[in-house]
């Protein structure tokens, strides 16, 4: 099966943690790795706007870089009045190739996709990743009201709809009005080859500490980062006897107003905070397998894939009860999630932490256990019979 694999607004091989870069580009190239090594031909597609540039990444896998709007630094925000240019450059790029399947990945590669597949006369399959609806009724944030009706026509159009959890697929029903019919639900993966606890030791990178947490993602509102500084800064004050440190990895997504080192001096936490640039997985592996805690503050989490990689690396997650978070993290097992993201709740539970090394250790055992439902291969199968389904159904509907 040859797969053309959209992803418009953002590479699948960018770093994670930078620009918009997140846990959809580990996605799309894990998820994409896992088809060509079952023996399909992938080609995964963004945009670029620089010169167009296509090579194999990998055993029947694809990375093509389609010029689009060229020399012209666009926010996520501008690129909906690039689709119908986006639709000409892909068709002219891959020109000669035939695929029987379009899988597009978040709304502005849906809508690109539903032009692409149509002219090919091939199903489209989307893959939402978030949706504006969730996202507002999780976090409180806006979204433009042109993304909601563009989502609302994806959905209605597209022939069918792969969802990261039961959750998300539960959201598209209740907000979009989506048949459960047209939903399939196929848990993402982690890279066991890479996310594994025989880590090297490391040392406490802030000296000795009763308790180190790490984030790693981008650093904007809706990822929480700056929940889980206010957290600290209050432990800080109730408990002065505890020392509490955290690593934050990624960088500034989104508004400069949303600057958490100037929250750190506020906070009183320069000692026992530090940020740093994203990592490559091997690099982040070995810095969760060394963390008592991974830290996912996420206001709205469609899965968290930095939450299953942590406790393949037998280090358990905290994180908020939002989303597909809770399919991410078995509460009071292999972590704990938080009942509201509130920065009090927080503090307590880091506080008992602390103060209790056993549960941290406990819940580690879990974390390693509970990371073993998640594979790419399995993952590929399932995506795979989502295709097959919808080839069948656009066949019989032609």
């Amino acid at each position: 099966m040859r797969v053309a694999m959209l992803s418009l607004h953002t590479s699948p091989m960018q770093q994670p943690g930078s620009g918009d870069a997140g846990g959809m580009n580990v996605y799309i190239q894990n998820l994409s790795f896992a088809l060509g090594a079952l023996g399909h031909e992938v080609h995964m597609i963004t945009r670029t706007a620089n010169e167009s540039h296509s090579m194999q990444v990998g055993e029947g896998v694809w990375m093509h870089e389609v010029q689009i709007a060229a020399n012209q630094d666009l926010k996520k925000e501008e690129l909906p009045q690039i689709i119908d240019a986006a639709v000409l450059a892909v068709s002219e790029q891959m020109q000669g190739l035939k695929f029987d399947i379009v899988h597009a990945h978040y709304w502005l590669s849906g809508m690109t996709g539903l032009q692409l597949a149509n002219l090919w006369s091939v199903p489209l399959v989307v893959s939402m990743h978030t949706s504006a609806a969730a996202k507002e009724a999780e976090s409180g944030i806006a979204e433009p009201g042109n993304r909601k009706l563009a989502e609302e026509q994806l959905l209605r159009t597209c022939s069918r709809i792969i969802s990261n959890t039961p959750i998300e697929a539960r959201q598209l029903e209740r907000f979009y009005d989506v048949d459960s019919k047209k939903l399939d639900v196929v848990l993402p993966g982690v890279n066991h080859r890479v996310f594994h606890p025989n880590q090297d030791k490391l040392r406490r990178p802030l000296g000795d500490d009763d308790l180190h947490l790490v984030y790693a993602g981008r650093m904007q509102r809706l990822k929480g980062a700056h929940l889980l500084l206010e957290a600290l800064g209050i432990a800080r004050l109730t408990q002065p006897s505890l020392r509490i440190t955290a690593s934050l990895f990624g960088s500034t997504s989104g508004s400069d107003e949303y600057d958490l080192k100037s929250l750190v001096i506020e906070l009183n936490l320069g000692d026992v905070v530090r940020f740093y640039d994203p990592l490559e997985p091997k690099e982040l592996a070995l810095v969760f397998a060394n963390a008592d805690i991974v830290a996912v503050p996420s206001l709205s989490e469609t899965f968290g894939l930095v939450a299953a990689e942590a406790q393949a690396c037998g280090t358990p997650v905290l994180a908020n009860a939002v989303g597909g978070l809770a399919y991410a993290v078995n509460d009071g097992k292999s972590g704990w999630l938080m009942a509201e993201p509130e920065p009090e709740i927080w503090t307590a539970k880091i506080i008992e932490l602390a103060q209790n090394p056993e549960m941290v250790t406990s819940a580690g055992h879990g974390a390693l256990e509970h990371s073993g439902s998640f594979t790419w291969e399995r993952a590929a199968v399932e995506t795979l019979a989502s295709y097959r389904l919808s080839q069948s159904e656009f066949g019989s509907s032609q």
